[in-house]
């Protein structure tokens, strides 16, 4: 069966179910090719981990209205927390569709996944963006509400 035609069944699928869930603030994920380690899935502010271990940043985007973050400058200072990968996980898995602990409702866009890995004790700035939505200032309608969100990341 092509790829095409498994898109069109999942999506005729999903329209036959119904699915509600709610957003966890913090929790483990490995959807996707990368090791997310400890999601943060919270808007802003501030991240506590250790020395050592492996966290994400998820942010909510739909890639189809051009909601594509990505970190903005400066980076992260590197003796702190050191960049891992990144990488956009579409709704589109049975998880999503059966409602067990997937990324969202089919549809829906996905989320985007900043992952790093804490160095050393210490204090740093992340920030992440839509770069043309935020460079245009305000939000658009299908966007979303902030287009630029900073966490301080505390690691200890």
């Amino acid at each position: 069966m092509s790829r095409r035609w498994r898109r069109i069944l999942l999506g005729a699928t999903a329209v036959l179910l119904v699915v509600a869930g709610g957003a966890v603030a913090i929790h483990r994920k490995t959807t996707g090719k990368l090791d997310h380690g400890t999601v943060f899935s919270q808007t802003s502010g501030d991240l506590v981990v250790k020395s050592g271990e492996l966290f994400s940043i998820e942010v909510f985007g739909y890639r189809g209205a051009g909601d594509n973050w990505t970190m903005a400058v400066p980076d992260p200072d590197p003796a702190v927390a050191r960049a891992a990968g990144d990488e956009y996980v579409g709704n589109a898995g049975l998880k999503d569709l059966l409602g067990f602990g997937g990324t969202g409702n089919l549809g829906t866009g996905g989320h985007y996944y900043f992952t790093f890995r804490a160095q050393g004790p210490g204090r740093t700035t992340i920030t992440v963006h839509v770069p043309y939505r935020d460079e245009l200032g305000g939000s658009f309608p299908g966007g979303p509400n902030e287009t630029k969100r900073q966490f301080t990341v505390d690691v200890r």
